[in-house]
C-alpha cells in the first residue's frame, strides 16, 4: 500500500499532519490573526480534510470535503457541521457565509477545477464577506528541502506562484501574502477576494 492511499485514512492523515506538515500551525495562527469573526458569523472551509481549522473560529463553522472518511472523523472530533461535498458544486444557497476559505486545495485541482471552486466559493459568500485561498507553491530553488517536499506532494497540480496567481487573478483574487511567516520549508501564499 503506497503513502497516497494510506493518507486517505483520516488517522494516518492526522498523524502525517502532526509530524510532517511543517508550518501547519502558522496557517492556523494566520487565519486567527487576520480573519477572526464575531460570534454569529458563519465560516466555510472548502476541502476541510479532517477539520483541523475548526478550532480556530468561535463562530458557526462548516467544513466540506469529498473524502467521506475525513468528514466522519471531523464530525466526531471537531466542533462544527461537516458534509461530503465537491468544492466545485457547493450545496449551499447564495451568500450563506461571512468567510469562505480553503487551505491546500488548489494543488489537488486542475485549472478548470480551481476556477469552478473559486466561483462557487464567491457565490456562497455574502456581500461584504471575504473569500480566502491559501495554497502551497513551489518555493524558490534555493529552498531545496521545500522544493523537494512540494514536488513529492500527492497533489497532482503543483504550481509556481506565477501560474496560480494568474489563474486566481482571472477570478478576481489578489495575493495578500507571498509566504505566511513560519511556513518554512513550504511556501504558502494567501489570495483574497472581497465580495
Amino acid at each position: 500500500m503506497n503513502l497516497h492511499r494510506l493518507l486517505k485514512n483520516p488517522r494516518v492523515y492526522e498523524a502525517k499532519g502532526n509530524i510532517l506538515s511543517f508550518g501547519r500551525r502558522s496557517v492556523r495562527r494566520y487565519l486567527a490573526a487576520n480573519f477572526a469573526l464575531p460570534v454569529g458569523s458563519r465560516v466555510l472551509d472548502v476541502g476541510c480534510g479532517t477539520g483541523g481549522h475548526a478550532d480556530g473560529f468561535s463562530c458557526a463553522f462548516y467544513g466540506v470535503d469529498m473524502n467521506a472518511a475525513y468528514i466522519r472523523f471531523a464530525g466526531a472530533h471537531r466542533p462544527g457541521a461537516f458534509s461530503v461535498m465537491d468544492g466545485a458544486y457547493l450545496g449551499f444557497p447564495d451568500q450563506s457565509f461571512d468567510l469562505t476559505f480553503c487551505v491546500g486545495l488548489c494543488h489537488h485541482l486542475s485549472d478548470a477545477e480551481v476556477r469552478a471552486a473559486a466561483a462557487e466559493m464567491k457565490r456562497v459568500t455574502r456581500r461584504g464577506g471575504e473569500v480566502v485561498i491559501i495554497d502551497g507553491v513551489f518555493p524558490r530553488k534555493a529552498n531545496v528541502l521545500g522544493y523537494a517536499l512540494f514536488k513529492l506532494d500527492r497533489g497532482g497540480h503543483t504550481r509556481k506562484l506565477g501560474p496560480l496567481e494568474g489563474l486566481l487573478g482571472e477570478e478576481g483574487f489578489d495575493v495578500i501574502e507571498e509566504n505566511i511567516e513560519g511556513s518554512f520549508p513550504y511556501r504558502r501564499v494567501v489570495f483574497r477576494h472581497r465580495r
